[in-house]
């Protein structure tokens, strides 16, 4: 059994991957992001703000997909600022891409005007855990030739969001950030893409739909936490943990966190959709002030 004394929430933050035994209430949601995942090269992973995408992936996608046979890249990002000693770059998007999955952290200015199926033929592992740039790989190799002893690997972009909402005065960046991601699967027949982001951002990638596989068609949309999902997530720590909720206890606290606001502000009902932040703030706090209890329900 866990140690009593830890804290099986995690508070207001995203769940790492060393965390999946702590996340619960999106097992339907993580059955049908991967099984979109194995069948389509190119998905868009959208949700609210929120609603714990990033989480989804850490704790379930990732570990799922290498479960699969899958390697699965670094989960990467667009946005940064350029490092110190660099002041241009050939594509912003696709050099901060290229500085957040070597692992390695080399010299970045090596990247400066790379595209990214250079990078990616070069992006090696040894353990198939971490990645690191190297530049003595023979790119001829790893890019034209179709090989067997290699499976699948995964692409995953987390906040793709921020090819809209960063980075604004490079806006001619994005079309050929696009065209890059194009050719690197073309190039790469092994090579899948996940581009995770808030679906009120997803309209604006219509542009450039027509410059991906797929026209970006095929995509996930994760709903906000219901209440079923949420009393799960409020239970199953805790009895994991050794201290399980009386009955009802879960199931209201659960109805105190969907509780709006109607009419006239002063008024409040049940809503249908429970924050996950939220949850999390208010269960990681509660367990801190059980710490010094004798073991037991949480009434």
């Amino acid at each position: 059994m866990p140690d009593p004394v830890s804290n099986p929430y995690v508070g207001p933050r995203t769940f790492t991957r060393q965390e999946s035994d702590r996340f619960f209430g999106r097992e339907r949601e993580a059955r049908d992001l991967l099984s979109l995942v194995i069948s389509k090269r190119l998905v868009l992973f959208y949700a609210q703000s929120g609603a714990g995408k990033s989480s989804l992936i850490n704790t379930r996608l990732v570990p799922q997909l290498l479960q699969e046979g899958f390697l699965v890249l670094p989960v990467g990002r667009i946005s940064g600022e350029l490092p110190r000693g660099i002041n241009a770059v050939a594509n912003i998007f696709v050099f901060n891409l290229m500085l957040s999955l070597d692992q390695a952290r080399g010299d970045p200015r090596r990247f400066t005007s790379m595209t990214l199926t250079d990078f990616l033929a070069r992006l090696t592992t040894t353990d198939g855990e971490h990645y690191y740039y190297d530049d003595t790989t023979s790119a001829a190799n790893e890019v034209t030739q179709a090989r067997s002893d290699v499976p699948p690997h995964v692409l995953i972009v987390d906040q793709f969001e921020e090819i809209i909402t960063t980075h604004l005065e490079h806006w001619q960046d994005r079309g050929e950030f696009f065209r890059q991601l194009d050719q690197a699967m073309t190039d790469d027949p092994l090579l899948w893409v996940v581009l995770a982001l808030r679906e009120d951002h997803v309209a604006a990638l219509d542009p450039y739909a027509d410059l991906l596989p797929g026209k970006m068609q095929a995509r996930c949309y994760m709903q906000r936490m219901g209440y079923e999902a949420a009393l799960e997530a409020v239970k199953k720590p805790a009895e994991q943990y050794g201290r399980p909720f009386a009955p009802g206890t879960a199931e209201s606290l659960v109805d105190n966190l969907r509780q709006i606001r109607v009419q006239d502000e002063t008024t409040t009902q049940l809503g249908q959709f429970v924050e996950p932040v939220q949850l999390q703030v208010v269960c990681y706090q509660l367990w801190e002030n059980l710490k010094d209890q004798p073991p037991g329900e949480i009434t």
